[in-house]
């Protein structure tokens, strides 16, 4: 009989490793828990108990700190994510925190790194995550939220978070060439290979056509900082009220109307053109003409599934041909982007 699988989230017994899921399995930890705790105590004062890993976690490694006074979450940024990425990230949402609390700010102003990772800290907010709440909730939920923070966003007057580009200089299917070729060297070039790729050749070939038209024209001139992730995984809620939006580390600059289509096609019952007007209503700092842009907004997000298609290394992950298939099913249809 072969031993149960592992939770996703659990340490490995060395207390070095956790399992990301039948997926991935066991990856390193770059930090360890004890290590953590050590260093919120001696550096920071904090009263910390003991410390457990957030399996919600995607591209970074995020504890809950079990304290003395109240509990913390420890965010542990990936080597990429540098110090002043990180105090660009906490002067915007320091400002959106002012405009809707329901903005979870950091608590700290300094940005500590230990050993190539920046370390944020922010309070815990008791609430159940947004992916187990009806969407059509979350949609109205957040629209109200998202308009404060755009108008907020637009008066900071700020440029481009460091290292950061967006959309129309850097769309998601910048690096498509060199995907398809890591795809076909892995899975071959057979029709259940080609076929897929092929829709995702003629959907590129149209949005960047859009694109280029819009950034000519000026249509995509308004822009600051938006969440850049406002996926149901970062919203928490209790009795189906939004009481915590979290995880700003993608903050950066875009188009605002780039951020409304990802909420205006949440659900396929949702009626986007409400979802539009709700937006305005609520003081969102947009032109009524840039509906007709939120479609091929949509569309854009979803192509933005290409960057999970390979590792780091540029190879195709094993799980590239099936991901692929989905996303070529995905933008034959109807457009959703209920994450």
């Amino acid at each position: 009989m072969s031993d149960p699988e592992p939770e996703r989230g659990a340490l490995s017994p060395d207390g070095t490793h956790y399992y990301d899921g039948a997926g991935w399995g066991w990856q390193p930890l770059w930090l360890t828990p004890d290590r953590l705790v050590r260093f919120c105590r001696e550096e920071w004062g904090l009263p910390v108990r003991r410390a457990s890993l957030l399996a919600e976690g995607m591209l970074n490694q995020t504890w809950k700190l079990h304290c003395v006074d109240h509990d913390r979450v420890l965010r542990v940024g990936r080597a990429e994510r540098t110090a002043d990425q990180v105090e660009y990230e906490y002067v915007v949402a320091r400002a959106w925190a002012e405009v809707t609390p329901v903005l979870i700010a950091p608590e700290r102003d300094e940005v500590a790194v230990l050993d190539g990772h920046t370390l944020a800290v922010f309070p815990f907010v008791q609430g159940v995550s947004g992916v187990t709440v009806a969407s059509l909730v979350r949609c109205w939920e957040i629209i109200p939220v998202l308009a404060a923070l755009h108008r907020c966003s637009l008066g900071l007057g700020l440029g481009q978070r460091p290292g950061f580009r967006s959309i129309d200089d850097h769309p998601p299917w910048f690096d498509w060439a060199q995907v398809r070729i890591a795809i076909m060297d892995r899975y071959g070039r057979g029709p259940e290979v080609l076929a897929p790729i092929g829709v995702v050749d003629r959907v590129i070939e149209e949005q960047d056509r859009l694109l280029g038209a819009w950034s000519r024209s000026g249509r995509l001139d308004v822009r600051a900082p938006v969440h850049g992730d406002l996926n149901p995984r970062n919203q928490l809620y209790r009795d189906d009220r939004l009481v915590g939006l979290i995880d700003t580390d993608d903050l950066r600059v875009e188009p605002l109307v780039w951020e409304v289509a990802g909420q205006a096609y949440t659900d396929a019952r949702v009626d986007p053109r409400r979802v539009w007007r709700d937006y305005l209503d609520a003081g969102g700092p947009l032109d009524p003409r840039d509906e007709e842009l939120l479609l091929p907004f949509v569309r854009m997000g979803q192509l933005g599934e290409i960057q999970w298609l390979t590792d780091e290394d540029g190879t195709a992950t094993h799980l590239a041909l099936g991901n692929l298939k989905h996303l070529a099913k995905v933008l034959q249809e109807p457009p959703v982007r209920d994450f």
